[in-house]
């Protein structure tokens, strides 16, 4: 992680160095997070889980082309099963995105569509089982989740490749949608696999 921050620091010097444009901003929205997850020939997905996403970025422009880094506070995981018998995953993290984006020209703003890589380290989360999936059979279970290198500890960092495309208005707020695809293993058994996959929609301003 301190590798990823020294190469994004890095990157935003020199971006800032020939920059033609530099613009600041926030951005807070949805996201809507799956877990995938193989072992052994087997995979399977969750259900979808509803959280959300808030932080700051940077508009780094040449010409139609920008950088735009970003640190954001984001909640990810997955559910399975129902609300009243299943088991829900949340897990909450510090994410910093570094997107390229092409810039198109369009009446009263632009259209963006880019993408690039994200890292994202776990800051905590949290286990809900319900129903008869408890040791009880019934009610409700909660335990923390912990990050680290453990057995039934989830690894850290987290990172993927997002997809993104937006409109930014003349005026600064801007409206985009992207798709997280997580390429790091949450799990830290050698024979399993789990990643994140998010659906993320955003409303943000630039000064």
């Amino acid at each position: 992680m301190k590798k990823s921050l020294l190469l994004l620091s890095l990157t935003c010097m020199a971006g800032f160095t020939f920059a033609q444009t530099v613009s600041f901003g926030v951005k807070a929205g949805v996201n809507f997070s799956k877990l995938s997850a193989s072992s052994q020939g087997f995979t399977a997905s969750s259900s979808s889980s509803t959280g959300f996403h808030v932080g700051g970025v940077a508009d780094i422009g040449f010409g139609d082309w920008s950088l735009q880094p970003g640190i954001l506070y984001s909640t990810k995981g997955g559910s399975y099963g129902g609300t009243t018998d299943g088991v829900k995953l949340t897990l909450n993290y510090i994410e910093v995105p570094v997107n390229v984006l092409y810039n198109i020209p369009i009446g009263v703003g632009k259209v963006s569509i880019g993408g690039g890589p994200y890292f994202g380290w776990g800051l905590s989360g949290k286990g809900t089982v319900t129903g008869s999936a408890t040791s009880t059979g019934s009610g409700t279970e909660t335990t923390n989740v912990t990050f680290g290198s453990g057995q039934n500890d989830t690894k850290n960092p987290d990172y993927g490749i997002n997809i993104l495309g937006g409109f930014r208005f003349q005026s600064g707020i801007s409206l985009s949608a992207g798709y997280g695809i997580g390429l790091g293993n949450l799990s830290n058994d050698s024979s399993g696999n789990i990643k994140n996959n998010v659906l993320s929609f955003s409303i943000g301003y630039f000064f």
